[in-house]
């Protein structure tokens, strides 16, 4: 009976031991369950701070002037996306994801003698303190930073007209371009270089005659048919004027290095080529001109028919007469 007695004993202890056991685990588990819950909410709360914050840069980007120096210091602003683009409004949106609070506050920044952040000192109205603050659940996740109007101070390259004819005010057909179907060629205008730039655009005097004609782009060559130094984007052609010779503009993807004192040549293209017979090439397309009894423009002269009849080789005819309107756009 003793034995018994005894094995019930351990019986009871073992149990206790397991019921302890079990119980701390449990409430181990649940300790981790609100860790994690604690750890997930800290680290959406900070994505959220931050994202506010590159909020603010997006609109100091887009202009310091009008999204962030009329703003009030000390105002609460709640970052919104509204039509695709963020904005600060006043008015709260609600909880995000039915927890959190988000707003951004601004203040004054004040420089010393040394130009440093101080306490007092000169205002700095380039600069602002930038506070972004996410609250959920009585918790609070801040992040400071300072935003400044750096890009007023950025000296961005500027694109200049830099050797142009702009006296090509004749609006008659001179090239047959693109030759609709006939492989006639194409038509080019040469230009001399003064000083070494980096072309970035080229804009020619034309003006559509047919409705749908082939779309076109501007080659910029060594010679009539020489080596390729640049390719433009293709213009539709359909938005080329009808109603009078019009500045169409054809830019290149990568700025073009030209030498100084070089000639170069402006080679107008079709796709499909107005090179070759039967290619599908179509309509017609002035390019306005100017005749006179010397080159009218003294740094180059036009071409037509250049490339004729499958002849990679043509150099086409020389119209030592004539120029075609055109503009050369370089970085300064």
């Amino acid at each position: 009976m003793e034995e018994k007695g005894f094995g019930l004993i351990e019986i009871v202890v073992v149990t206790a031991i397991v019921i302890t056991a079990l119980f701390a685990f449990s409430q181990a588990g649940i300790l981790s369950v609100r860790l994690l819950r604690a750890e997930k909410e800290n680290l959406e709360a900070t994505l959220l701070a931050q994202e506010s914050m590159e909020a603010v840069r997006m609109l100091r980007d887009e202009s310091w002037t009008q999204n962030i120096a009329s703003l009030v210091n000390g105002t609460t602003y709640y970052p919104v996306v509204e039509n695709g683009k963020w904005k600060l409004s006043v008015t709260s949106p609600g909880l995000i994801n039915g927890i959190y609070t988000r707003l951004v506050l601004f203040d004054e920044v004040r420089r010393d003698a040394q130009d440093r952040i101080a306490s007092s000192g000169s205002a700095d109205v380039g600069t602002k303190k930038l506070t972004s603050r996410v609250t959920w659940a009585g918790k609070q996740k801040e992040l400071i930073t300072y935003i400044t109007n750096f890009p007023a101070s950025l000296s961005w390259p500027q694109e200049l007209k830099v050797i142009f004819f702009e006296d090509a005010t004749t609006d008659a057909d001179l090239a047959n371009f693109p030759s609709n179907n006939s492989g006639d060629g194409d038509p080019a205008q040469s230009f001399l270089t003064v000083g070494a730039i980096k072309l970035t655009k080229v804009e020619l005097y034309l003006r559509r005659i047919t409705s749908t004609p082939s779309n076109i782009y501007v080659e910029l060559r060594s010679s009539p048919t020489g080596t390729v130094l640049g390719t433009s984007n293709t213009v539709t052609s359909s938005t080329i004027l009808t109603s009078g010779l019009a500045w169409v503009e054809f830019r290149f993807p990568e700025n073009v290095s030209l030498s100084a004192g070089t000639t170069y040549h402006i080679r107008l293209r079709s796709a499909p080529v107005s090179t070759d017979v039967g290619s599908g090439s179509a309509g017609t397309i002035y390019w306005g001109y100017k005749q006179t009894s010397g080159s009218p423009y003294a740094g180059g002269v036009a071409r037509r028919y250049i490339g004729r009849l499958s002849n990679p080789s043509d150099a086409g005819q020389l119209l030592d007469q004539y120029d075609f309107g055109f503009r050369i756009f370089a970085l300064q």
